[in-house]
């Protein structure tokens, strides 16, 4: 039986990231529908069919090569940054016409903008009660959708986890005792949170601080106000920061060659952190600001709050003995959710 996976794909995109870890673990390779996108960093290949445009309400063509296709089963990634729920349930709708079975992953259940009321996710509730599963990753997911009488089709399925490399590939890094971040250089990031926190830690032992901080094409802003920031505090010799698109394998040998790895964010409507994961991977040591995002991690070091004092604050009061248990803990998650092991969640759900 055919079955295909709609998903943004081969960009610098998590969702297209987390499609293709799933996917290259399946016993069977789905056609892929993808989002157009002119920002690929890898070509099509075959069974992989670009026909449909993000934040767009017309899916005809994708219902076409669907039907040309044969598919029977479909996989949706959706999140509501590409895919208005208003606009979802039409499709899920339409494809419930065309009698097929659909399984679909809600990246965000959270979105509830006050201005934009056809992305609510309340708009889609007719059509996500047709799909016979809907895959969320955290608990607070469950609850949602349970409020709005979804309940029987959801199934929780964690974000998954990178292999530990098995050889190391780190950029070069300075001696010291170092803190890191990971993450697309985004605003509620908190990354210049973070920066004002170290220049306060510098007294307190720290002596770098490593930012893998990818440019996903619309970060200019962001990286100057970070860049001015850092030098206004003087701290030029002190910060690394790489705006690179890593590799995932330099990303996590880096990231474990770093004491530490921070994850400020300020605000976000995620229901999982794949930025984290990477730090996972990496078998280091965590902490977070105390947002539903990180609910998950088990293991990781809740700072009191998101401010850069608290962040400071956090910091300052980890102890060494801290750190081992967050590192111990954070590597039995990192075993436990391979993507190996999640991909297998997934098989026994479509097939």
């Amino acid at each position: 039986m055919m079955f295909g996976w709609m998903t943004t794909w081969a960009v610098r995109c998590g969702i297209a990231t987390y499609s293709s870890h799933l996917i290259s673990n399946l016993s069977q390779k789905p056609i892929i529908f993808a989002a157009n996108d002119e920002e690929l960093v890898s070509g099509f290949e075959a069974g992989e069919i670009r026909c449909w445009d993000k934040n767009s309400s017309d899916f005809s063509l994708l219902l076409e090569e669907i039907k040309r296709n044969k598919i029977k089963k479909l996989v949706i990634q959706h999140h509501p940054g590409q895919i208005k729920f208003s606009d979802l349930n039409n499709l899920l709708l339409g494809l419930g016409n065309l009698e097929i079975e659909i399984s679909i992953t809600l990246h965000n259940t959270r979105e509830k903008p006050i201005l934009f009321r056809k992305n609510r996710i309340n708009r889609a509730i007719t059509g996500l009660k047709k799909c016979k599963n809907i895959v969320v990753h955290s608990s607070e997911d469950v609850h949602r959708l349970a409020k709005m009488d979804i309940a029987d089709n959801v199934k929780m399925i964690p974000h998954g986890i990178y292999p530990f490399p098995k050889n190391l590939v780190p950029i070069d890094l300075p001696s010291g005792r170092k803190m890191a971040t990971f993450g697309f250089l985004l605003p509620n990031k908190g990354f210049r949170e973070l920066i004002t926190a170290f220049s306060m830690l510098k007294e307190d032992g720290w002596d770098k601080l490593v930012m893998l901080c990818a440019d996903r094409g619309d970060s200019s802003e962001e990286l100057e106000k970070c860049e001015n920031l850092i030098e206004k505090l003087n701290l030029e010799e002190d910060i690394i920061l790489k705006t690179k698109f890593l590799d995932d394998e330099v990303a996590i040998s880096t990231l474990s060659k770093c004491e530490l790895v921070v994850f400020p964010y300020q605000k976000t409507k995620e229901s999982a952190s794949g930025a984290a994961r990477m730090a996972i991977a990496a078998g280091s040591a965590i902490a977070v600001t105390p947002l539903e995002i990180f609910s998950d991690l088990e293991g990781s070091i809740v700072l009191p709050g998101i401010s850069a004092s608290d962040i400071k604050r956090g910091i300052m009061s980890v102890s060494e003995q801290s750190l081992n248990e967050s590192r111990e803990k954070i590597t039995l998650l990192r075993d436990k959710f391979q993507w190996s092991k999640i991909s297998k969640k997934y098989e026994k759900l479509i097939y």
